[in-house]
């Protein structure tokens, strides 16, 4: 009798949770739809509305088109403004305004979303960049020595080897390449700087990040280096439909994962596996003391002997040092030569200023390739750890060196934009007034759970700020700054690392290898752009560059015309 029953109760107590289930969905849809918006402060602030569903995100976040979008919006409403992301019931925040930029990136208050965080976490594991609150600021805690300007200094020899490495196996493609080409300027052979910057980054922060010899730069098809390129080929290709069903429906990924997941899981097994073994080894040879090494998981290691963080979180750091520190440096040095070739006398400029810092060193600090009689190398091969470190502070008060970088960083940032999310009710101040529900005001309220998009190329483009020439590449423009973009929030007045405390903890190193690579690289080649070719850009966790290809479709290459010197 007692089981006639349970039968007969069974079926109306599912249905009874099923159609809760569809109420509770339908109440949300309609806070969703209906009421949250209404009661948006959002709605009181200028912006660009449109049709009930209609998007302008890829108007934002497509680098082809996002400049245009700006500078229309800014014209149109001033620099604080809303605008629909997927749709009216999704009013989102943008700013050019620093004073709110500054608290924004400042505040608790705001925070990356959960789903960028999620995504984040799936491809690299709970490092620092997909944490928040009190986790985050445990971690940047224990990272910080790792990341000090002595501890990037230790690593100069590792940044320098890996430049010549660079260097020779260019020189290896011009000289296969001379056989079959003319040796006329515009003849010269064409290389796909993007991959052997690439390869040599990557191989610089599996040195410099944990003393482990990937030498992709020499065979780029090891077995483990393969799990890294495929992870790094997953993030080019942003995130699709599938993806955001996997994000709001996790139990897809194990009952019907797909193809990019499967691939996904097995890359991330693989350089799981490799880096428990390293991380083993690394830490038995430091419990002894019988390490010296300078790397950072060393360095995080010993200054985690008391257990800040597990060692599941300094396994996770060591993916985040890698998919951080390889794909924005080698776009930002890419790009970094591409404005030089454009500009041959800013090339030559920079020659002359790097050949002239290497007549301050002694002769013997150096190999002498036999190329001249100056008492110094065309092509220098520093001969001691010491006289690299040396050149690397010689490098560093290098005036147009600095200019070309930072110049380079603002005209074309590896990081498009960033976006927060409000965690609760916030009233924002501004430094300039824009008129809210009629009336103007230096302040408006913003509602939890409200989306901010911080457009840091945006602000790089900006004729306000930077000058009429904000389009054009000019280093001399850091000579004299503009009174705007002395004031601009972030390391050295570009947002390109950030700002606050979730800014880039590895900027100085990311600006030595830079340094350090464009001054071996310039030394020993001239750079030239290839006729005819039209380089785009693509959004995806970078902003990477592509070479397109008429009727077909567009790669991630950066072919250049590279000669010896002579």
């Amino acid at each position: 009798m007692d089981l006639l029953a349970l039968f007969l109760v069974l079926p109306k107590a599912c249905g009874l949770a099923f159609a809760l289930l569809i109420l509770r969905a339908f109440a949300w849809l309609v806070n969703l739809l209906v009421l949250s918006p209404a009661f948006d402060p959002l709605q009181k602030i200028p912006g660009r509305a449109g049709t009930f569903f209609q998007s302008f995100l890829d108007d934002v976040l497509d680098p082809q088109q996002s400049s245009k979008t700006h500078d229309a919006w800014r014209k149109l409403y001033g620099n604080t403004f809303k605008f629909q992301g997927f749709g009216k019931h999704d009013y989102r925040l943008m700013t050019f305004d620093f004073r709110a930029i500054s608290h924004i990136l400042t505040s608790p208050v705001y925070e990356k979303p959960w789903q960028t965080r999620s995504i984040i976490a799936g491809l690299i594991g709970r490092g620092i960049i997909s944490m928040e609150g009190h986790e985050h600021k445990v971690q940047r805690k224990a990272l910080s020595p790792a990341f000090s300007s002595t501890s990037v200094k230790e690593l100069a020899p590792i940044l320098h080897s890996k430049a010549e490495e660079l260097c020779d196996v260019w020189e290896k493609e011009i000289y296969q390449s001379a056989s079959t080409e003319m040796e006329s300027k515009e003849q010269t052979p064409a290389l796909d700087t993007a991959s052997g910057i690439s390869r040599a980054m990557f191989d610089v922060m599996g040195l410099g990040g944990f003393d482990f010899a990937f030498d992709s730069l020499k065979d780029d098809s090891r077995p483990d280096h393969q799990p890294y390129r495929q992870m790094f080929r997953s993030l080019d290709q942003g995130v699709d439909l599938r993806d955001i069903l996997d994000l709001y429906l996790p139990f897809l990924r194990i009952l019907w994962p797909s193809e990019k997941t499967k691939r996904m899981n097995e890359s991330r097994a693989k350089i799981r596996s490799m880096g428990q073994r390293i991380f083993e080894a690394k830490r038995a040879r430091t419990s002894a003391k019988e390490s010296e090494a300078k790397d950072i998981l060393s360095l995080l290691i010993k200054s985690n002997l008391s257990s800040t963080l597990s060692d599941e979180d300094l396994l996770d750091q060591c993916s985040t040092f890698l998919f951080a520190g390889t794909d924005s440096v080698a776009i930002a040095l890419t790009w970094a030569l591409h404005h030089l070739s454009n500009h041959p006398q800013m090339q030559a400029r920079l020659h002359d200023e790097l050949k002239a810092s290497l007549q301050t060193k002694n002769p013997e600090d150096y190999d002498s390739d036999g190329s001249d009689d100056s008492g110094y190398a065309e092509d220098p091969k520093l001969r001691s750890a010491q006289a690299q470190r040396d050149w690397t502070k010689s490098l560093e008060s290098l005036p147009y060196l600095d200019t070309v970088i930072r110049e380079t960083l603002r005209i074309t940032p590896p990081i498009h934009s960033t976006i927060r999310v409000a965690t609760q009710d916030d009233e924002i101040v501004l430094s300039e007034p824009i008129s809210v529900d009629g009336r103007l005001s230096n302040s408006f309220k913003i509602q939890k759970g409200t989306y901010i998009h911080i457009p840091i190329e945006g602000i790089n483009f900006a004729e306000d700020i930077w000058g009429p020439d904000a389009l054009e590449f000019n280093p001399d423009r850091w000579s004299k700054l503009p009174s705007a973009a002395s004031n601009v929030p972030g390391f050295g007045n570009v947002l390109t690392f950030g700002y606050g405390p979730h800014s880039c903890l590895g900027y100085r190193f990311a600006v030595s290898e830079i340094k350090i690579f464009l001054a071996h690289l310039v030394l020993r080649f001239d750079f030239a752009p290839v006729a005819g070719l039209k380089i785009t850009k693509r959004n995806t966790f970078v902003t990477r560059p592509y070479t397109q290809i008429p009727g077909g479709c567009d790669k991630p290459e950066f072919p250049m015309r590279v000669s010896r010197r002579v």
